[in-house]
């Protein structure tokens, strides 16, 4: 990966920052893109320093096309070209399918579904003109295979694993590879106060999932250099559950061979 121009939306916090800080100490020359947090992202920039003049910071809100297209060209202009783009920002449903109105359904389909689709279709008409191929990574969850509560959210994450497949179909003639990831509970910004605060559902993850562990954020960074890189030269079109086996082997098994 030295060398590969990488963009990851959702970069100063939680899953994003430890996907941008992995391919930093790789080598790679990294976008990082966040909402509107700026003292977070300066002191993301402080902590990574050393990486300074392999690094941009862009300010970006994906839901907006102007933001978008601004991504893709301030990066060329810093850069020169794109490889690798990482869909990892996303946001959850604060309630429940009976509690959700149609204003925060709205707004939680925008930044999960059709930000990252419409990002995507821009980076990957400058990989075409480019002409070297490239990798999308587009962040599901396992949400996206299970309903989980959040009708928004969950309706969002399995959207991206269909869209994830119609990409790989239009875009592999190009070289350009499209894959996602579905990431189970790990400990990120997004459910801080049920890890911090042992909460019910944190007891019952730690229990639940086979591998007995709950992963840090930064943990999931290997699968995506996995993604990015050559060492998935044949591998379009497919979700990778990065969950330590929650999703696909029944919880209760924990107790059958007991």
């Amino acid at each position: 990966m030295k060398d590969k121009v990488v963009i990851i939306t959702g970069a100063t916090k939680g899953m994003g920052f430890g996907e941008a800080k992995h391919f930093l100490e790789l080598g790679s020359k990294v976008a990082l893109v966040y909402r509107g947090d700026e003292e977070k992202a300066l002191e993301v920039a402080r902590e990574l320093a050393m990486y300074k003049d392999q690094s941009l910071y862009i300010k970006a809100d994906i839901t907006k096309a102007v933001d978008r297209q601004k991504i893709v060209d301030e990066t060329l202009k810093t850069f020169g070209k794109i490889d690798v783009l990482v869909n990892n920002a996303g946001v959850a449903a604060k309630s429940g399918f009976l509690k959700e109105n149609e204003e925060d359904f709205n707004k939680i389909i925008d930044v999960n579904l059709t930000a990252p689709i419409f990002l995507a279709q821009l980076v990957s008409k400058q990989m075409i003109d480019q002409g070297d191929g490239g990798s999308i990574i587009n962040f599901s969850s396992i949400a996206g295979h299970r309903g989980m509560g959040g009708i928004s959210y969950d309706a969002a994450k399995a959207g991206i694993i269909i869209a994830t497949e119609t990409m790989a179909n239009a875009l592999g003639e190009y070289g350009i590879r499209v894959n996602s990831i579905s990431p189970g509970y790990h400990k990120t910004e997004m459910n801080r106060y049920h890890w911090e605060n042992k909460t019910d559902l944190h007891k019952y993850m730690e229990q639940a999932i086979p591998l007995k562990f709950i992963s840090e954020a930064s943990q999931i960074a290997g699968t995506v250099e996995f993604l990015a890189s050559d060492k998935s030269a044949y591998i379009t079109g497919t979700d990778i559950l990065v969950d330590g086996g929650y999703t696909k082997i029944w919880p209760g098994r924990m107790f059958a061979d007991k």
